[in-house]
């Protein structure tokens, strides 16, 4: 895995937020199979789920996004990879000890760098500035998708 999308990135592929244009721009020019692990998968069910709780969106909306997902991964758009969880764990433990206090990362994002670490990412792509931060300070080229077209 050469990059890394987080989870919010893609999100943006599968519900109307601010952003998704441009995110689903930037996705169709780099033309390469996007990779995720079981925790992008659990994060963006339950993040569709949470919009109806909030009542964002119907649950026939929230249902669709889920489904096109699982038809992604069904169809190798999405290419689900394996992930050595005890050791990312523990990776989010360090990077959480280390930059927690200096930072704000909070668990989730320290989990998503420590997986794109452990995966041999070199490119980070995020929108949220947390992980961005981290991302960089650790070495990861970090591009931010939602200014595509900007001269990134």
């Amino acid at each position: 895995m050469k990059t890394y999308y987080d989870t919010g990135v893609l999100l943006k592929l599968y519900t109307s937020e601010p952003d998704s244009g441009s995110v689903g721009q930037f996705v169709h020019s780099r033309g390469e199979k996007l990779f995720v692990t079981d925790l992008h998968v659990s994060e963006s069910v339950s993040a569709l789920k949470l919009k109806v709780f909030r009542k964002e969106c119907h649950e026939r909306a929230a249902a669709a996004g889920i489904g096109l997902i699982m038809e992604d991964l069904r169809s190798g758009v999405l290419q689900l990879v394996e992930v050595d969880w005890e050791r990312a764990l523990r990776e989010c433990r360090l990077l959480s000890e280390k930059f927690a206090s200096t930072s704000g990362v909070r668990t989730l994002d320290a989990l998503h760098v420590g997986v794109a670490l452990q995966s041999g990412a070199e490119e980070f792509v995020t929108s949220d500035n947390r992980q961005s931060d981290l991302a960089m300070r650790l070495g990861l080229h970090v591009i931010n998708p939602a200014r595509y077209g900007e001269g990134m």
